[in-house]
C-alpha cells in the first residue's frame, strides 16, 4: 500500500506537475503569441509607416525633377518669356501627364496664373502665396496645400532666363485612389485627415461606415506621432508632410485580422495539454520553446523589413499557423520589395520605349563626364528629333506615330551599342556617346542617317523618317551637364532653321540665344519708354528734285545694350509675334509726322515697312483707314513697303489684303527688289506703283559692269510694267549720274543725307526745300 500511495503520490504528483506546466505553458504561450502578435502589428505599422513617407518623399522628388526639367527647358522657358499662354498650358499638360501629376500651374511675374486644368486656376485664392514666398526666396518650394477641400502635395521653382520669369508647379492630388494604393503597398488602413483649429476632417480612406467618425473621436484625444490603441485598431497618426502639418496621414492595423491565424492555435495546446499530461516536463518545456522561438524570430524578421531590409531570409519550417504566419511574411516582404523596384523602375522608365526617361539624363551625364576623364574621352551629347513626326501622326494616327517612336527608339539603341539613349519626351531621343574625337562621332551620325534612309515597316506600311540631331561635346563646348544638355539643344534648333541633318554646336549660339530672349523681354517696355523711335531718310526725285519722298526707319537706343541693329532686333520680334505691335507704332508716328509737315506746307511721301506678319491681319487696311481719317492726312502721302519674301507666304491673303491698301489710294512699294523670289507672272499681280532696287546692286555701281546690265534691265523691267523705280544705296554723283542715264526716276541714299531723328529731317527738308528755290 504504501508503494501505491508513493506511486499514487507520484502519479499525482508527476500528472499535477504536468497539468501545471501544461496549464502555465499554455496561458505563457497565449501570452507570447498575443504579444507578439500585438509587437508585429506594431512594427507593420511602423514598417508601413516608414514605407508611406518613402512615397510621399519620392512622389516630391519626382515632382521636383519633373518641374526642375520643365523649367529648365528653354521651349518652354520662350513660351514663358513670350506670354505664349497655349505653348505654356501645352507644356504643363505635357509634363503633369508624364508623371501623372493631377495639376500644372505657372505663376507669371506679373502674378498671372496659368493651370493645365483650367477650373483649377479659378478655385485658387491665397493658397499659394506662402508656397510662392518661398519659391521666390529660395529657387524652389515644397508643402502640402489645401485647394477647395483637397490636399495636393505640390513642388514650385522659379523659372529663369536668365532672371525669374515667373513660378511652375506640379501637384499630385492626395485622393481616394492614392489611399487604396497605399493600402495595397503596404497592407494598412490608410487615412487622410485635416487638423484645424476646429478638430479634425475626414478627408479619405479606406476605413468603412462609422469608422472615418470614430477616427475624427480619437485623434482629438492623442497626440500625433505616437502608436495608440482604440477599438480593434492599432493605430499611428503622422503628418503627412514636414512644412504643413495641417494634412495627417492615420495609418492602422486592425487586430482581429492579426490574431485570426491564431484562432485554431488555442484549442490544439489545450487537446495536447490533455493527451500529453503523463508526459514529462521536459516534453512540455521543449513544446513551450518550439512555440515562442519561431514567433520570437518572426518578430525579428519584421522588425527588419521595417527597416527597409526586404531579403532576410525567413526558415520557419511548419505546417500549422506558424507556418502559415511564416509564409504571409515572405510573401509581405517580397510584395512590397517588388512593388518598390516596379514603382522606382516605372517612374525612371518610359512606358511607351522602355528606354530611360529624362529623370536619368543628368544621372548619366555626370556618371559619363565622371568616366571621361579617367578614360581619356569626350562626352558627346545627342538630341536626336524625329523631322516629319508630326506629320505622321497628324495624317496617319496618334497610334502609328507611337509605334514609330517604338521603332525608332529600338533601332537607334541597336545601333549605338556602346552608348546610352534615353527619351526626352514627343519625339526627342538623347544619346550619349563616349568618343576620342569629333570624327568618330560624326561616323555615328552618318550611319544613323544612312539606316533612316530604308522605310520603316510599321503595320504593314512603309513609313519614312527622317533625323535632326543636335550635338554637343564635353569639355570643348560645355563645362558642365546641364550646360552640355542646353547646347546641344541649341544645335538642334539651329539644325533646323539651316535644315541641316545634324548640327554641332558653335561657340556664341548660347550667348546670342539669351541676347534674344532680352530683347524679346525688353521690347516692349522700350517702345513704351521712349527709347524705339523713328529716323527718317530721304527720297529724291532725280528729274523733280522739289518733288520730296522719305522712308521711316526704326532704330531702338537701349540704356544698357545701347544701340541694337534693325536687322537683330526686327527678326526677334517677327519669331515673337510682336511685329505688329511695331508696324502700328511705327505707322501711327510717321502719319503724326506727315500731319506736322503738311501744317508746315510741306508736301511729302513717307514709306512705311510692312512684314510678311502684317499682310495676314484682316484688319491692317481697316486701321490705315482710320489713322488717316483721324489726322487728316490725304493718302497719297503714305507708302507702304513690302519685301518679295513676305509675298510668299499665304499669297492670296496677302495679295487681298494689298489690293484693299490700294484701294484706300495708297501706294505700294516692293522693297530689296532682286534679293526674293519673285517671277514676273506674279509681280505681274501685285497692286504696286514702285520697285525698290536694293542697295547691293548700287552700292558698286559706278565700278561693276555686271550690276550695271541688272540695275539698267531692272528699271526697263519696270518701267515696261508701268513702275517707277527708286534705287537704295546711292552715296556718289557717279551712282546718281549712271541711275540718271539709266533713267531711274527716285535715289535714296547718303550722297542726300543720312537716317535722321523726326526733328533734324524736318529741319533738313526745310534747308533743302529753301536751296532749291535760291538755285
Amino acid at each position: 500500500m504504501p508503494k501505491f500511495n508513493y506511486l499514487f503520490k507520484l502519479l499525482a504528483f508527476l500528472i499535477g506537475l504536468v497539468i501545471v506546466l501544461e496549464t502555465v505553458s499554455y496561458f505563457a504561450t497565449r501570452l507570447i503569441i498575443n504579444k507578439a502578435v500585438t509587437h508585429n502589428a506594431r512594427s507593420e505599422l511602423l514598417a508601413g509607416g516608414e514605407l508611406f513617407t518613402r512615397v510621399m518623399q519620392k512622389n516630391v522628388e519626382q515632382l521636383a525633377l519633373s518641374v526642375k526639367v520643365l523649367t529648365e527647358d528653354f521651349g518652354f522657358k520662350d513660351a514663358v518669356a513670350t506670354s505664349d499662354e497655349k505653348t505654356i498650358a501645352s507644356a504643363l499638360v505635357n509634363h503633369s501627364a508624364r508623371v501623372k501629376a493631377d495639376i500644372g500651374v505657372l505663376i507669371s511675374r506679373d502674378g498671372k496664373l496659368i493651370a493645365s486644368d483650367e477650373t483649377f486656376a479659378v478655385q485658387v485664392n491665397e493658397e499659394f502665396a506662402a508656397l510662392q514666398a518661398q519659391a521666390q526666396a529660395r529657387g524652389q518650394a515644397y508643402d502640402i496645400i489645401f485647394i477647395d477641400g483637397r490636399a495636393y502635395q505640390f513642388v514650385m521653382f522659379t523659372v529663369k532666363a536668365p532672371v525669374v520669369i515667373g513660378l511652375a508647379g506640379m501637384g499630385f492630388e492626395i485622393k481616394q485612389e492614392f489611399s487604396a494604393e497605399l493600402r495595397k503597398l503596404t497592407g494598412l488602413e490608410v487615412s487622410f485627415v485635416r487638423q484645424q483649429s476646429a478638430g479634425f476632417t475626414y478627408l479619405n480612406g479606406t476605413l468603412l461606415d462609422d469608422q472615418p467618425n470614430l477616427l475624427v473621436t480619437q485623434l482629438a484625444q492623442q497626440t500625433l506621432g505616437e502608436v495608440f490603441i482604440y477599438d480593434d485598431f492599432i493605430s499611428l497618426a503622422v503628418p503627412a508632410a514636414r512644412q504643413n502639418q495641417q494634412l495627417v496621414a492615420v495609418l492602422q492595423v486592425p487586430l482581429s485580422h492579426a490574431l485570426a491565424h491564431f484562432s485554431h492555435l488555442n484549442w490544439q495546446l489545450f487537446v495536447l495539454a490533455l493527451v500529453f499530461s503523463l508526459l514529462a516536463g521536459i516534453a512540455a518545456l521543449f513544446l513551450a520553446r518550439s512555440v515562442t522561438r519561431p514567433v520570437t524570430l518572426l518578430a525579428t524578421i519584421a522588425r527588419r523589413i521595417a527597416g527597409g531590409f526586404y531579403a532576410t531570409p525567413i526558415v520557419v519550417k511548419s505546417n500549422d499557423e506558424l507556418g502559415d504566419l511564416a509564409a504571409a511574411f515572405i510573401t509581405m516582404q517580397k510584395a512590397i520589395g517588388e512593388r518598390e523596384q516596379q514603382v522606382l523602375y516605372q517612374s525612371e522608365h518610359d512606358p511607351l520605349t522602355g528606354l530611360p526617361n529624362r529623370l536619368l539624363i543628368f544621372p548619366h551625364l555626370q556618371a559619363a563626364i565622371s568616366r571621361s576623364g579617367v578614360l581619356r574621352q569626350s562626352v558627346f551629347l545627342l538630341v536626336i528629333d524625329i523631322k516629319n513626326f508630326g506629320q505622321i501622326n497628324d495624317e496617319l494616327s496618334q497610334e502609328i506615330g507611337d509605334a514609330v517612336l517604338r521603332e525608332v527608339g529600338q533601332k537607334i539603341d541597336r545601333l549605338l551599342t556602346h552608348s546610352e539613349l534615353l527619351r526626352l519626351g514627343s519625339d526627342e531621343f538623347l544619346a550619349i556617346v563616349m568618343a576620342p574625337d569629333k570624327t568618330t562621332v560624326q561616323e555615328i551620325l552618318d550611319f544613323i542617317h544612312a539606316t533612316f534612309k530604308t522605310p520603316l515597316q510599321i503595320n504593314g506600311m512603309q513609313i519614312s523618317v527622317e533625323m535632326n540631331i543636335g550635338v554637343a561635346a564635353y569639355p570643348a563646348d560645355a563645362d558642365s551637364a546641364d550646360v552640355l544638355l542646353r547646347r546641344a539643344n541649341l544645335a538642334l534648333n539651329e539644325g533646323r532653321v539651316r535644315e541641316e541633318r545634324s548640327c554641332w554646336y558653335e561657340s556664341g549660339w548660347d550667348e546670342k540665344h539669351l541676347r534674344r530672349l532680352h530683347l524679346f523681354r525688353e521690347f516692349e517696355h522700350s517702345l513704351n519708354a521712349g527709347q524705339i523711335s523713328l529716323y527718317y531718310q530721304p527720297k529724291i526725285n532725280l528729274d523733280q528734285p522739289e518733288k520730296l519722298g522719305s522712308e521711316a526707319l526704326v532704330r531702338w537706343h537701349h540704356p544698357e545694350l545701347g544701340f541694337i541693329s534693325p536687322d537683330e532686333f526686327i527678326n526677334v520680334i517677327e519669331s515673337s509675334g510682336q511685329i505688329t505691335l511695331l508696324t502700328r507704332w511705327a505707322l501711327k508716328t510717321a502719319v503724326l509726322h506727315l500731319r506736322r509737315l503738311l501744317d508746315a506746307q510741306i508736301h511729302i511721301s513717307c514709306s512705311v515697312n510692312l512684314s510678311a506678319l502684317d499682310l495676314l491681319v484682316d484688319d491692317l487696311p481697316a486701321y490705315v483707314a482710320e489713322l488717316l481719317q483721324s489726322q487728316r492726312v490725304p493718302a497719297e502721302h503714305l507708302v507702304l513697303e513690302i519685301t518679295e519674301s513676305a509675298i510668299m507666304r499665304e499669297a492670296d491673303k496677302c495679295l487681298d489684303n494689298l489690293r484693299r491698301l490700294r484701294d484706300l489710294g495708297l501706294t505700294l512699294s516692293i522693297d530689296d527688289f532682286g534679293t526674293g523670289y519673285s517671277s514676273l507672272s506674279q509681280l505681274k499681280k501685285l497692286p504696286v506703283a514702285e520697285l525698290k532696287i536694293d542697295k547691293s546692286f548700287i552700292l558698286n555701281l559706278d565700278s561693276s559692269a555686271d550690276d550695271q546690265l541688272i540695275v539698267r534691265s531692272t528699271i526697263d523691267l519696270g518701267h515696261t510694267l508701268g513702275l517707277s523705280i527708286t534705287a537704295e544705296g546711292v552715296e556718289s554723283e557717279a551712282i546718281k549720274t549712271l541711275l540718271s542715264q539709266f533713267g531711274c526716276d527716285t535715289a535714296q541714299g547718303y550722297l542726300y543725307s543720312k537716317p535722321l531723328p523726326a526733328e533734324e529731317f524736318i529741319r533738313w527738308v526745310t534747308r533743302y526745300l529753301a536751296e532749291l528755290q535760291h538755285e
